[in-house]
C-alpha cells in the first residue's frame, strides 16, 4: 500500500522535471555574414584597420580591427540597413557604404527562444570606394552561420 502512494508522487516529479525548462537550445543570433574577397588575389583575405558602424549612428560594430568576415545585424523594423565601412591604409582613410535591402519575416521559435526576425536579402550595393562589387551568395538570413554576401575589392 505504501509503495502505491510513493509511486504516484515519484512519477509526477519525474514528468515535471522532464519538461524543457532549460532554455533555448538554438542560436537566436540572426546576422548577415559578409566575406572579404580580393579580386587581384582571387581569394578571401583579411583586411587590416577596418571600422564599421551603422549609417546615421555613432556606435561602432568594429573598431580598427583586422577581419576576413563581417557579422552584421539587419534592422528588423526597416526594409534597408546601411553600414559605413572605413579602412585606414598608408595613412589615408577610405569610406564605403554597404546598403542591404531585405524583406523581414518574424519567426516565433518557442517560449524559451522567443521571436527572431529572419530576412531575405533582395539587393546588396556599395558606393564603390573600397568594394568594387557585392554579390549575394545566400539570400536567406537566419540563425545559421552561413556566408550571405561576398564583398569584392582590389588591393
Amino acid at each position: 500500500m505504501i509503495k502505491r502512494y510513493l509511486t504516484l508522487p515519484v512519477l509526477a516529479l519525474f514528468l515535471l522535471t522532464s519538461c524543457n525548462s532549460g532554455g533555448c537550445y538554438e542560436s537566436t543570433s540572426v546576422k548577415v555574414y559578409c566575406t572579404l574577397h580580393s579580386l587581384l588575389q582571387n581569394k578571401d583575405v583579411k583586411m587590416d584597420s577596418i571600422s564599421v558602424w551603422g549609417a546615421g549612428s555613432d556606435s561602432l560594430v568594429y573598431n580598427n580591427e583586422s577581419l576576413s568576415e563581417l557579422e552584421l545585424d539587419l534592422n528588423p523594423n526597416a526594409q534597408e540597413t546601411k553600414y559605413v565601412v572605413q579602412i585606414k591604409t598608408d595613412g589615408n582613410l577610405y569610406k564605403d557604404t554597404l546598403s542591404l535591402k531585405h524583406t523581414n519575416q518574424p519567426w516565433f521559435q518557442s517560449m524559451e527562444c522567443g521571436c527572431m526576425v529572419f530576412s531575405t536579402l533582395d539587393t546588396c550595393l556599395t558606393t564603390g570606394t573600397i568594394f568594387q562589387s557585392a554579390n549575394i551568395v545566400n539570400h536567406q538570413v537566419n540563425n545559421q552561420q552561413t556566408e550571405n554576401v561576398v564583398l569584392n575589392f582590389n588591393e
